[in-house]
């Protein structure tokens, strides 16, 4: 009996520890935790560090209407992005502390951050506010970092590039991730192009926000909740860009001034561009064109898909449906029309195919992941494979 006894404890112990760390486990893998309170700051010029519970919080003026917001787990390290070419402009700023708020003030915006919290607002030189952090503020759940905003009784959504649905996306959430998806519908997403960049409206105030992060990100809009907006990065730093201005317009303007400029795009390329998925083989497209002539619908532009390939191999062209394509081409041209193909970023793998060979010679390709774009139905979030 004193044996069983001692055995069923043990026992008890060991299911208990492991109860225990498996909790724990689930804590660390799936809690959030939030950035925290403030602990340290660092002021340099027009840009201010502080260091939290949990991680830091990053603050750079950009311009008298632009303030950079990065939040990351580690300090910062090396400042580099793919998207932003526009340089800080130098700008009169002012940081100061008052009580629980550190407040940066520049002519245009007056930044509050409070130290319990680190949660940060934004006001215009009005008293507005006109964006802030809701109560849960920054959160980090494992490798992602979100974000969440207040979200205003009548505040509206537009932007984020090629998406479907409504032209407000309020109500709505949204994924950042390319995929190439085949027949999409009203619902469908993620798309093909991801572009990082919403403007919220509501009391005749408006405003831009400009993520700039590379990973898989997600935007909620108020979907399923009349409460917060958020943005969530999969990996990286949490890194954007608030641009406040009284009009949509000049908010567009100080976002292309970050991003940059389209230049002036060739006169033909500004006409009509007729485009489907696909014309082939060679005399449907001539066809096409001359049909247009015919009827005086003006035509500046066709495009050819991925038919017009060997076995949908780029830089090759179908032997059978365009025999001839120089031929092709030249007539086209004879008729006005300029001819755009697709190209695809991938190459396939065929021994002797020249592509596929001159890139293994030279080392020129990437290791990518599979990803399977969610059904039209499926807005939740989905994961990717670990590799291909």
């Amino acid at each position: 009996m004193q044996i069983r006894y001692l055995f069923l404890n043990i026992s008890n112990t060991f299911l208990f520890l492991l109860l225990f760390f498996a909790s724990k486990a689930q804590t660390i893998n799936t809690g959030n935790i939030p950035l925290g309170a403030f602990k340290s700051q660092k002021t340099a010029g027009q840009e201010l560090q502080i260091q939290g519970d949990n991680g830091f919080l990053t603050v750079k003026v950009y311009s008298p209407n632009i303030i950079r917001i990065q939040v990351s787990k580690e300090l910062p390290g090396v400042d580099f992005s793919y998207a932003v070419i526009g340089s800080p402009q130098v700008v009169k700023t002012n940081i100061k502390e008052e009580g629980n708020n550190i407040i940066l003030t520049t002519d245009s915006l007056k930044l509050i951050i409070t130290k319990d919290k680190l949660h940060v607002s934004f006001f215009n030189n009005a008293g507005e506010l006109i964006n802030g952090d809701d109560e849960f503020g920054t959160m980090f759940t494992g490798n992602e970092i979100s974000v969440y905003k207040k979200l205003f009784p009548k505040e509206r959504f537009i932007g984020l590039g090629e998406k479907t649905g409504d032209l407000d996306r309020r109500g709505n959430g949204y994924v950042n991730w390319n995929t190439d998806v085949f027949g999409y519908g009203p619902g469908t997403d993620p798309m093909y192009v991801s572009i990082p960049f919403f403007i919220g409206l509501h009391d005749s105030l408006c405003y831009g926000i400009f993520l700039d992060n590379t990973s898989k990100t997600h935007f909620n809009f108020g979907a399923s909740n009349m409460r917060f907006s958020s943005f969530t990065v999969e990996e990286g730093d949490v890194n954007y860009y608030f641009i406040y201005h009284s009009g949509v317009e000049a908010i567009i303007s100080s976002y292309t001034d970050l991003t940059g400029k389209t230049p002036m795009p060739a006169q033909w390329s500004l006409g009509f561009q007729q485009c489907r998925w696909s014309y082939f083989p060679d005399s449907e497209v001539l066809n096409v064109a001359k049909t247009f002539r015919e009827k005086q619908i003006p035509l500046d532009v066709i495009y050819l898909d991925i038919h017009y390939m060997d076995a949908y191999k780029i830089f090759t062209w179908d032997a059978v449906r365009f025999p001839q394509p120089e031929n092709m081409l030249n007539t086209l041209k004879g008729m006005g029309v300029r001819t755009a193909i697709i190209v695809d970023p991938g190459i396939k793998v065929e021994t002797g195919y020249k592509a596929y060979e001159e890139g293994l010679k030279n080392d020129l390709f990437l290791n990518c992941l599979l990803y399977t774009s969610p059904s039209p139905r499926d807005r939740t979030r989905s994961r990717m494979p670990s590799s291909a």
